[in-house]
């Protein structure tokens, strides 16, 4: 490569040092801009890659358990009034009832159970009471299904779960440690049922606004997509590099440079974490996807995210790092930052 050539990529890279704290760039931006620079000192074109595919959250309706009714009889309605089971039944019977979103379900189920207990206890028909613990044993084992459809087809958790519109970034994650505690709350209630509405929806309003696993998703999605683009490439150039008697050329100085402003500063970062919230959801995902109650394509929805695609992510790092460590070695180029010996 011409000397003024070389001289021109050292000014243009001083100058993204000196601008670099300026900008406000997500994850896609500087992948876009590495990428860029890169490309521009090896004198190639590269294109960008295609966007990665959309998360593809399963339809509501593939996940849903529907859970047998029980039927009561006027007569028994009746002796029910003696408890506040009468009362709660009335309400499961309006319109409001019969369309409750699934937190409003599970919760209503939720209180049944122990309505049924106290009601149970309290009234002298020994007939209805042991009918009382009857229906008690049968909504207790629904429970669990009342549960999964909360975690699945809830309109919060379907936003949290397969949609954002953002990527994660550094600096940008203030609600992060909410949504994983959110996660754990969803998770904690199959086991606890002591859940009031108030706190229920609370938790479910976190996830919506957070939208966490997406966003976590989404980006292990680009960063393998472009590293993966951009190591093809580097796989072919980066060994044609000269480093005559072992030392570094000005082009292979001025990558190292691009290299550590991009790779190191911003994207290992990001990396980190998304590697850091990973781990921290990932006991609700590994209990999530042995559940029996939550359904099939629930499981494999997560298991693709949890395991497949952040294990695509992982390597798609590993081989991108290595490439650069090959020609380190190579050029006898001290692995440091930017303006270091």
């Amino acid at each position: 490569m011409p000397v003024r050539n070389i001289a021109r990529q050292a000014v243009l890279v001083l100058l993204i040092l000196l601008l670099c704290g300026c900008t406000n760039a997500d994850i896609h931006d500087d992948l876009q801009e590495y990428q860029d620079r890169i490309t521009h000192v090896l004198d190639i074109s590269l294109p960008e890659p295609a966007p990665p595919a959309a998360l593809e959250y399963p339809d509501a309706q593939a996940m849903f358990s529907a859970v047998e009714s029980f039927n009561v009889n006027l007569r028994e309605f009746y002796r029910l009034q003696e408890c506040e089971l009468g009362t709660l039944v009335a309400q499961r019977n309006t319109a409001l009832g019969k369309t409750a979103h699934p937190s409003q379900r599970y919760v209503y189920e939720v209180t049944l159970l122990e309505q049924l207990q106290q009601c149970s206890d309290s009234i002298d028909d020994p007939a209805l009471k042991e009918k009382l613990l009857t229906w008690r044993q049968a909504k207790q084992s629904q429970r669990p299904a009342f549960w999964a459809n909360l975690v699945q087809t809830s309109q919060e958790t379907r936003a949290a779960f397969g949609r954002s519109t953002t990527l994660l970034a550094t600096g940008a994650n203030s609600d992060a440690g909410a949504a994983i505690s959110a996660l754990s709350f969803l998770n904690k209630i199959e086991s606890d049922p002591a859940v009031s509405l108030s706190a229920l929806e609370r938790e479910l309003k976190v996830l919506d606004a957070s939208r966490l696993p997406a966003r976590v998703w989404r980006t292990q999605r680009y960063i393998a997509t472009y590293l993966n683009h951009m190591s093809k490439a580097l796989t072919t150039h980066l060994p044609e590099l000269a480093c005559p008697a072992g030392k570094p050329s000005e082009q292979v100085k001025i990558l190292r440079n691009v290299f550590y402003l991009f790779f190191i500063e911003k994207i290992q970062p990001v990396g980190s974490k998304l590697n850091q919230y990973h781990y921290q959801m990932m006991p609700v995902w590994e209990q999530w996807i042995d559940n029996p109650a939550l359904s099939d394509p629930f499981k494999t929805y997560l298991e693709k995210q949890t395991r497949e695609e952040f294990a695509r992510y992982q390597q798609a790092i590993r081989e991108h790092v290595t490439l650069w460590q090959t020609l380190f070695s190579r050029c006898n180029l001290s692995p440091t930052a930017p303006g270091q010996p």
